[in-house]
């Protein structure tokens, strides 16, 4: 929005959204950009809006239902600003090349990873792929190392999961004990965006084509979902190099606070085994908890890549790890 009056009220009205409830009626608030504070006192995004609400207007869709409004107001502080409005801190396609050439041109962490491309996307945009480990090991030595994967932004709109996965790369490739620990202990292959074309393009969910690229896991195209088929590919051909022993795809949520898995479970499975690793993950992390977790493989999520690694890849330790829009209900934050 261009133009502003200082100390004005505008009310905002969206009025085609799906969800039936959202973080907006339980604390959250959209984020703004001014140019004029970003250049005046180096200010980037910030949370802002007053009379915030989420509701069901009366609006018909073509299908069963109603659509529902987001509505929030704001007054600006500048006269004729630009300001910008987004529903989650922004990370672009962009974000992520100046990081993977910035790590590549550090002398100490471009000797701990590896940098390729997946495959191309529809629109020809590459897919980044990185493996980390600690290189120039005695071969034999190498080939018992268990394997772990990790992906993101399969949903374009998700930003936050570019963030939690920055977190990760940062950490296996800081010089702490336990990253060292953990280059040595294992291979990590590593795809930070696998949905390119729909963060380029500003999409919410889907790629170029119009899908959701997280429920095309049990047949996916080559032309409509090449980024799923190469991804699907990567965990089939590297469970023949070795063991792998996690697959955890990153993921933002829109209603639920906190930090949880998504995993996999049969219903008459007594072992659990399953549920061990979110078990631990809540006792080291401040925001995870536990019981916000889901085990239970409902028929729309069947076509996921965590139910497909786990029913047909076979994948022991497979999940969804969400991360709210909003915060935690619980702890210090």
């Amino acid at each position: 929005m261009s133009n502003t009056v200082a100390g004005r009220t505008y009310r905002f009205n969206i009025i085609n959204l799906l969800k039936p409830d959202s973080l907006y009626n339980h604390g959250m608030r959209p984020l703004m950009y001014s140019n004029v504070d970003a250049s005046k006192f180096g200010k980037g995004w910030v949370r802002t809006g007053k009379d915030v609400c989420y509701y069901q207007n009366s609006m018909k869709k073509k299908t069963q239902g109603h659509y529902f409004t987001l509505t929030f107001s704001v007054q600006f502080a500048n006269d004729n600003d630009t300001v910008y409005f987004a529903h989650s801190y922004p990370y672009t396609y962009g974000d992520l090349q100046r990081y993977l050439n910035r790590l590549e041109s550090d002398p100490k962490k471009k000797t701990r990873f590896r940098r390729k491309e997946l495959c191309k996307t529809m629109a020809g945009n590459p897919v980044d792929l990185l493996i980390i480990t600690s290189f120039g090991n005695d071969s034999e030595e190498m080939k018992k190392r268990k394997g772990v994967v990790v992906s993101s932004r399969v949903h374009p709109g998700e930003t936050n999961s570019s963030f939690m996965m920055k977190g990760v790369i940062d950490y296996l490739l800081g010089p702490s004990l336990g990253a060292r620990m953990l280059r040595d202990t294992f291979v990590f292959k590593i795809v930070p965006m696998l949905n390119p074309d729909g963060v380029i393009n500003g999409n919410t969910r889907c790629n170029v084509s119009g899908f959701d690229l997280n429920r095309c896991w049990q047949s996916p195209d080559k032309k409509l979902h090449p980024t799923i088929v190469h991804m699907k590919q990567l965990l089939i051909d590297f469970q023949k190099e070795r063991e792998l022993l996690l697959y955890c795809d990153l993921h933002g949520h829109s209603r639920k606070k906190n930090m949880f898995c998504y995993g996999n479970c049969d219903k008459y499975d007594t072992r659990y085994r399953e549920k061990v690793f979110p078990y631990l993950l809540e006792k080291q992390a401040d925001t995870f908890n536990f019981n916000d977790c889901s085990f239970a493989i409902q028929k729309s999520k069947e076509s996921t890549a965590r139910v497909v690694g786990w029913r047909e890849l076979q994948i022991m330790n497979c999940y969804t790890l969400e991360c709210s829009f909003c915060g935690s209900d619980f702890g210090k934050y």
